[in-house]
């Protein structure tokens, strides 16, 4: 133990110079100067920054929308489901037990009527007082060919036109059925299930009732009621080549002129269909139908207006290769003798040659509306007149000396050369000089 009464004594000055003092063992550092060490540079202080914000995480991507994508397929779905709908309604099934047959022109005969053959058609005249048959024997299956189409035109919208056959099961009876006219022609019909189309079809006829009235019979055609035979009709139905009319070209339809089926009927339905599957997918899969149902019915009826576009711009290009052939490279005359008037250009050519040059009255006579407007055109600047709704002869006291009457192949003007006279259908009887006669056409001067 160590004496508390005992001096203290400092140890370090034994300690030699060169050896280095450890601060660690316990003693504090000397105050001096030359072991001092030295003060730290002050430090500008201010506000504290704040820290950056961290990162944002990552938002997981949503389901994709499938508002596009399902309503195309819904429409694609909804045309096969309407043209299943139509062949079901119509009887018809997927595979034909027989092939179509037709039977020409040169196989027909008339029972009743006048008729002669012509240019491969049958030009038949119905009676005054009894009915027109065009018929022709046959050979096939009732069961396989259950839809008789005839390939006629010229019918009158008032007639009575009616299918006559016979078969093996009824052989001394001729059953008959009414057939649709529908702008001139007949519709076909379907006799799938009807109770006498059984058997055999031992002969096919054609009875109108129409006093006076002549047809072309060119044609008739047994097909089977299958899938492709009825597409393939309704198809040729629609995409039949359309030529100018003045209407056509802001025709919606468009196609043959008489159609079993119209092509924007199965489009609409096929669009309410599709627009009806998609919504209801919309409301069992909210998640992936984000846009609402107004760009599914947007999207349905455009794409069914896009089918119908297609089909009248394929058409329109068909009408301007048919308007270049016609008119390309030609001049002012020359287009007009090619136009569908040209005939009548070419006449009404002679006969202005034939009048003064001042303005004259002139009444235009002819059976189509379109001819007389076409004629008072081609005949201006002469004052002319002409019945834009009725095909009518002049009335008592419309016409006096120095006018001209033009007539355009139409019956029921005669004229007596040797007293001078022209006489119409309605029995006014005046003096005139014929100045020009061209088959059926002339230009008389009233005196």
């Amino acid at each position: 133990m160590t004496d508390p009464n005992l001096p203290l004594r400092d140890t370090t000055a034994d300690v030699p110079a060169d050896i280095p003092v450890d601060a660690s063992a316990g003693d504090p550092p000397s105050d001096t100067p030359a072991q001092a060490a030295d003060p730290p540079e002050p430090v500008a202080e201010g506000p504290a920054e704040p820290a950056p914000p961290p990162p944002p995480l990552a938002t997981p991507p949503g389901p994709r929308d499938l508002t596009v994508v399902a309503t195309v397929v819904a429409f694609v779905l909804a045309c096969a489901l309407v043209v299943t709908g139509y062949v079901a309604i119509n009887g018809g099934v997927l595979r034909a037990a027989a092939s179509p047959v037709t039977y020409d022109a040169a196989r027909m005969n008339v029972p009743r009527g006048l008729g002669r053959l012509e240019g491969g058609a049958v030009t038949a005249q119905a009676p005054p007082n009894d009915v027109l048959i065009v018929a022709v024997p046959t050979d096939f299956r009732a069961r396989d060919l259950a839809t008789i189409a005839w390939e006629v035109s010229g019918l009158p919208a008032d007639a009575d036109v009616r299918l006559l056959f016979n078969s093996d099961y009824t052989p001394r009876r001729v059953h008959n059925r009414p057939l649709t006219i529908e702008d001139g022609k007949v519709r076909p019909i379907a006799l799938a299930d009807d109770r006498d189309w059984l058997g055999r079809i031992t002969g096919l006829a054609l009875a109108v009732r129409s006093p006076g009235a002549t047809i072309r019979v060119r044609n008739v055609v047994a097909k089977p009621l299958s899938l492709g035979q009825l597409l393939g009709d309704r198809s040729r139905e629609w995409f039949q080549e359309e030529r100018w009319t003045g209407t056509s070209i802001s025709s919606v339809t468009g196609g043959a002129s008489a159609q079993n089926l119209p092509l924007p009927i199965p489009l609409m339905i096929a669009a309410i269909v599709a627009l009806a599957l998609t919504a209801l997918l919309a409301r069992l899969v909210r998640s992936r139908f984000r846009r609402g149902i107004v760009p599914i019915a947007v999207i349905a009826f455009a794409l069914a207006w896009a089918l119908l576009d297609l089909r009248w711009t394929a058409n329109l290009g068909r009408q301007v290769a048919v308007t270049l052939d016609r008119y390309g490279g030609k001049d002012t005359t020359e287009r007009a003798l090619a136009a569908e008037d040209g005939e009548l250009a070419a006449f009404v050519d002679k006969a202005k040659a034939l009048l003064p040059p001042d303005p004259q009255r002139v009444l235009v006579l002819a059976q189509a509306h379109y001819f007389r407007g076409r004629a008072s055109w081609h005949l201006l600047p002469h004052r002319v007149a002409w019945e834009p709704v009725r095909d009518v002869a002049p009335e008592p006291g419309m016409l006096r000396a120095g006018d001209y009457v033009l007539v355009w192949r139409r019956p029921g003007a005669q004229f007596d050369a040797m007293n001078g006279r022209v006489r119409f259908d309605n029995g006014v009887e005046l003096p005139a000089k014929a100045l020009l006669v061209d088959r059926g056409s002339a230009l008389f001067e009233i005196r």
